[in-house]
């Protein structure tokens, strides 16, 4: 009679728990059903436990239950009963039938009192096609873990996404210059220097860190010479200062080379062409001013990292420069050397221009 009653013991809970493998990093067993009760017990990924066994139970079934009213009446033929009060059976579905779409199911913890886990934890083994219909969570709520390899200077905060060109170029000439009323002999033509500075920031989307947008500073210095029958001689000092936005995208993206295009369109809010005319004694200097648009398409080499978070850069481009009206800002003084002594103007027509450029850019 004690050798069943002790089979009876070891194989009754192998009958009606379920088992159930955790799904997080970590969760937590609680006292209570409640996300802010006392914590007796953590389990880890892949731990198998055993919930309450009503988890088990086949809604299915149901359709087979007695209508309510006949529930009710059976249920009152016992309320006179000793034992009603007794019995966990007549203490309501509820406090003895748990489910998946609970919050918290029933487990047994190491001191063998009843806590709770949180459902969205685990899952539940029903060995049949139930198994199909339950929910992994994707991403996993208590993986503190950071992904690997860590940010720089962790767990300083660091920005990333970020790019910073300085840039040194030539472009062709500027044959565009002043209309003079004299016929002119020779003339002298300078390669503009050209700089740039861009800052760009990835951009939002799905792009495999391509595509980048931001801003470029632009600063061009050239000067032209012009020499007339009479001996007189004209320099032509330009200077543009201008700012605007650049979108850039790596079309071919290895470790160390890269191809970048991109375009820019800059507003030359400082255009200015500084005339200086010149015979013997006699000087003449004016100041015009004006205001253009720029587009530049062009198509850079990246070598990168030749020095911790600095690539080489090596490209060329063609830009287009629109008409330009110049307002003179000063009088001038020989009325023969210009069209107008007093408002004097003159326009250029539209350029096409091609252009290298070397210089570095920081990347991190």
């Amino acid at each position: 009679m004690r050798s069943l009653i002790f089979l009876f013991i070891i194989f009754i809970p192998e009958v009606y728990a379920l088992d159930a493998v955790v799904t997080v990093l970590e969760t937590p067993i609680l006292q209570e059903r409640s996300y802010d009760a006392k914590v007796v017990q953590y389990l880890r990924k892949g731990e198998i436990i055993r919930i309450h066994p009503s988890v088990a139970n086949d809604r299915g079934m149901n359709q087979y239950a007695p209508p309510i009213e006949k529930y009710k009446e059976v249920q009152g033929s016992f309320r006179n009963s000793i034992d009603y009060k007794k019995d966990p059976l007549f203490r309501g579905e509820e406090e003895n039938t748990f489910g998946l779409e609970d919050e918290f199911i029933p487990v047994i913890d190491r001191l063998g009192n009843i806590s709770y886990v949180i459902s969205k934890h685990i899952y539940v083994y029903f060995n049949d096609t139930r198994e199909n219909e339950q929910t992994i969570l994707t991403k996993d709520p208590t993986d503190y873990r950071l992904e690997e390899p860590l940010p720089r200077n962790y767990p300083l905060p660091w920005v990333s996404g970020l790019r910073g060109q300085f840039l040194l170029g030539l472009t062709q000439p500027n044959f565009e210059s002043y209309d003079y009323p004299n016929q002119v002999r020779t003339k002298g033509y300078s390669s503009p220097v050209d700089f740039n500075y861009t800052l760009l920031k990835q951009a939002p989307g799905k792009y495999e860190q391509r595509l980048f947008i931001g801003g470029t500073f632009g600063f061009r210095y050239y000067s032209n010479t012009y020499t007339f029958y009479d001996l007189r001689t004209s320099e032509e000092k330009g200077i543009k200062l201008g700012i605007g936005p650049t979108i850039s995208y790596d079309a071919y993206k290895g470790e160390k080379n890269r191809i970048n295009l991109s375009g820019t369109f800059i507003v030359n809010l400082f255009d200015r062409l500084y005339i200086n005319q010149n015979l013997g004694s006699n000087i003449d200097n004016r100041e015009y001013a004006g205001n253009s648009l720029l587009s530049k398409l062009a198509i850079q080499y990246h070598r990168k990292s030749i020095s911790q978070d600095l690539d080489f850069v090596l490209g060329t481009s063609l830009e287009v420069g629109s008409a330009t009206i110049f307002r003179a800002k000063n009088a001038g003084k020989n009325p023969t050397w210009w069209q107008s002594r007093g408002d004097d103007k003159f326009t250029t027509r539209t350029t096409f221009t091609l252009g290298g450029y070397a210089g570095l850019q920081v990347a991190y």
